[in-house]
């Protein structure tokens, strides 16, 4: 079970909120800013408070770089829609996402079983064992090239459940360029 806290720090005379996640299999203590800027403490459940705000202030430094990075460079996954657009969103993408699946499929042929379009904090897609292939429904805010990348990346994955020198020389027969698009969607 993870719980989640709001607490607060001040640190060189201001205050911090953060949220801090207590789970159980956590070994270590983790600082993480997500992409609206919000800071985010992962740590073991008995881990005590004291020891969780000195880990914070020894990575005060970073903490600032990196907060004020985020909010400079906002990226897509830091905007909040509302759960009117994200429905709105959601049957675009699936559309989005059927019509390329159908597609790219063809030079494919791999049996899948069911599509999901998912309001995911940060996966762009994923491939489970099952077959089932997930994506997220801010897939339909992208360019075409950079949706069709992950469509076939996520397609790839059907048949090697890898990063494998297979699995991307699977990826480049529908996506020659797939390196160069790699890189764009890093920046988005």
């Amino acid at each position: 079970m993870i719980r989640k806290i709001q607490k607060s720090i001040e640190l060189g005379g201001q205050k911090y909120d953060y949220t801090l996640r207590r789970k159980p299999r956590v070994r270590y203590v983790r600082l993480t800013i997500e992409h609206d800027g919000s800071l985010v403490v992962t740590a073991p459940i008995t881990y005590p408070i004291f020891l969780i705000k000195k880990f914070i202030a020894s990575r005060f430094k970073w903490l600032l770089q990196a907060v004020e990075k985020v909010k400079a460079n906002p990226t897509i996954f830091s905007f909040r829609h509302s759960d009117k657009q994200i429905r709105a969103y959601k049957r675009q993408a699936r559309k989005l996402v059927e019509e390329r699946l159908a597609y790219f499929n063809q030079y494919y042929n791999f049996d899948f079983n069911r599509i999901a379009i998912r309001n995911q904090s940060s996966r762009w897609g994923s491939c489970s064992s099952y077959k089932n292939l997930n994506f997220n429904y801010r897939l339909c805010l992208l360019p075409s090239e950079l949706a069709d990348y992950i469509i076939v990346h996520e397609l790839c994955h059907l048949s090697e459940m890898n990063h494998s020198v297979k699995f991307w020389d699977l990826v480049a027969w529908t996506i020659p360029d797939h390196k160069i698009r790699r890189k764009e969607l890093k920046k988005i």
